[in-house]
């Protein structure tokens, strides 16, 4: 078993990654800025939020972890967005994993460990080939930024290998897709580019699929593209870290090609979807795009030999059925439990500034695993007064529920959403609670059905808003405001389907509901 640092292991590949290595009984951690990146993708035994090149926080880590190796992952990945903006792709893709890979090298010395590293990269570092195969040998002419801040970090690999004594392997994907097997993390991309997964979102809002151009020099005039299962990405990252930990001390670089070997038109996709889903798909054509060539297929030859790299025989129906049950999956409505903050989940200070002074109250933890487990999504709904009233600094509030995942985390549990109003209550803002826009954009965002779920919370506030969002049930709890709350309710024509002592009680009136 290897210890593994998975950076961007909250975004697609890094994430299939991470529960690829967890099924095989490795102990995996995630670093994710959470800039594109989704907590709810999020796997293994930690998890930091931070940037690769934030030292004060990767570098205590690194050497308190002692990490085997690390998997780089995290980049931004946008082709368009790389030519309107070359200089962020720079600054995040190469400076970023520059400063990471000075720290690993830099603690690896301290700790007399030897500095391994997998890189995620991408086929766009060859640019257009032409109608040849995409072998390892092909002159590397990246035409866009994105393939270019790649193509810096393998030459800056070679030479840490030459200069350093870092041990790394270069991985070119082409296109991933499909998902794990267990269903437990997939596909989100805001915005989505990918042809599959926008093909699959065109079937069920029953709208035609656009089409890019339909001239190019192929059988049908669509592009061409190469589709690699993202598990069989995750398994050639497994290879690569067994590769390297079977070298000897020293540096080395290493690159390889994965792809499926064969090339599938848009035209052939979407014929396969319709086999999926059972349904003819409508497409509407298109001018073409720039920059998009006609055909990149890899020759996974040298991956085949070296590292046992396999893309499973029926490779496109199980990309495509696996990426179906995924979409259903995120289309179906979902369970939560709407959360007050402050005196529901910890205890309240008047106002919490500062992650140091969160303390949660006993039992919270217990209460919110047995949901988890059950099904729910986790949303905390919570006014936030103390921003707009200049007692909390605005850049305090993410720290703050940073504190609360780690606090979360040994638990198994993590929250999905974070709606907030940090309105100053003098406001009359259209977000603050008993006001009900909070749950509302939170369902909608998360696609839940509040009247299957449950609000909860330690305020008159938060039962009001319960009943105005429609919630299925209702309950207070009697921590933080809830005794004075509780007096008032009794007041009122609005009250509780439940009140209950803790978190626990009210974990266990849910669950006998649900029953």
């Amino acid at each position: 078993m290897a210890k593994v640092l998975v950076t961007g292991g909250a975004g697609y590949v890094g994430s299939s990654t991470a529960a690829w290595l967890i099924g095989r009984g490795h102990d995996v951690w995630i670093l994710d800025d959470l800039s594109t990146g989704h907590l709810e993708l999020t796997l293994g035994r930690g998890f930091t939020r931070a940037r690769l090149g934030d030292l004060t926080t990767v570098v205590p880590l690194l050497r308190r972890e002692n990490f085997d190796c690390v998997m780089h992952f995290a980049a931004k990945s946008l082709v368009a967005e790389s030519v309107a903006r070359p200089a962020l792709y720079f600054e995040n893709n190469v400076e970023q994993t520059r400063l990471l890979l000075e720290a690993m090298v830099e603690t690896s010395r301290e700790l007399k460990s030897q500095p391994r590293f997998i890189f995620s990269s991408t086929c766009a570092i060859f640019g257009d080939p032409g109608d040849r195969a995409i072998a390892e040998s092909l002159p590397k002419n990246p035409t866009n930024p994105y393939g270019a801040t790649k193509l810096e970090v393998e030459g800056m690999l070679q030479k840490m290998a030459a200069e350093q004594g870092l041990q790394s392997v270069a991985l070119r994907y082409f296109n991933a897709a499909g998902t794990e097997a267990l269903l437990r993390v997939g596909e989100i991309h805001e915005p989505e580019t990918h042809l599959i997964p926008n093909i699959l979102k065109a079937v069920t809002e029953d709208r035609p699929v656009q089409i890019f151009g339909t001239d190019y020099p192929t059988p049908d005039g669509t592009c061409v593209r190469d589709y690699v299962h993202v598990s069989d990405l995750a398994a050639a990252h497994e290879a690569a870290m067994n590769r390297l930990l079977a070298k000897p001390q020293g540096g080395s670089f290493e690159a390889f090609n994965l792809g499926s070997e064969a090339g599938f038109s848009v035209r052939e996709m979407i014929s396969a979807c319709e086999r999926v889903v059972g349904k003819k798909i409508q497409t509407v054509e298109k001018p073409r795009r720039p920059g998009d060539p006609p055909r990149l297929v890899a020759d996974s030859s040298l991956a085949k030999k070296e590292l046992g790299f396999k893309a499973r025989s029926n490779s496109l129906e199980s990309i495509l059925a696996s990426a179906w049950a995924w979409h259903r999956k995120q289309a179906e409505p979902r369970r939560a439990i709407l959360l007050d903050r402050d005196g529901t989940l910890n205890v309240d200070p008047g106002y919490l500034d500062h992650p140091d002074k969160l303390q949660l109250f006993p039992g919270v933890a217990e209460a919110l695993a047995k949901l988890k487990r059950a099904g729910f999504r986790l949303i905390v709904v919570s006014n936030q007064s103390g921003v707009g009233r200049g007692l909390i600094p605005p850049e305090m509030l993410p720290k703050i529920h940073e504190r609360l995942g780690e606090l979360l985390k040994p638990y198994g549990v993590q929250i999905d959403h974070y709606a907030l109003c940090i309105h100053h209550p003098d406001a009359n803002c259209d977000c603050r609670k008993p006001k009900p826009k909070l749950l509302l954009d939170a369902a909608q965002h998360l696609n839940v059905d509040l009247t299957r779920s449950f609000m909860v919370g330690d305020k008159k506030s938060d039962v009001e808003a319960g009943r105005a969002a429609l919630c299925g049930k209702v309950a207070l709890v009697l921590s933080g405001c809830g005794r004075d709350a509780e007096k008032e309710l009794a007041l009122s024509s609005t009250r509780p389907d439940f009140t209950g002592e803790s978190l626990e009680d009210i974990a266990r009136w849910i669950l006998s509901s649900e029953s």
